[in-house]
């Protein structure tokens, strides 16, 4: 099964949100899943969908 990733843009609107605060969110280590490419940033769709269902906990 291939893996799906997310644009910083696509996370912002399935989490109801500014672009601006999924990246602070990411710099406080909160979001899960990340995943650099060259300059941008991608997340594991797979990761942050677990973490959703957890209620976005950030203990692993």
């Amino acid at each position: 099964m291939e893996k799906e990733y997310l644009t910083v843009r696509t996370l912002a609107g399935l989490l109801d949100m500014s672009e601006q605060t999924v990246y602070k969110l990411l710099r406080e280590g909160i979001i899960p899943g990340r995943v650099k490419v060259g300059k941008s940033v991608r997340f594991n769709k797979e990761v942050v969908m677990d973490w959703l269902q957890r209620g976005g906990d950030t203990d692993e």
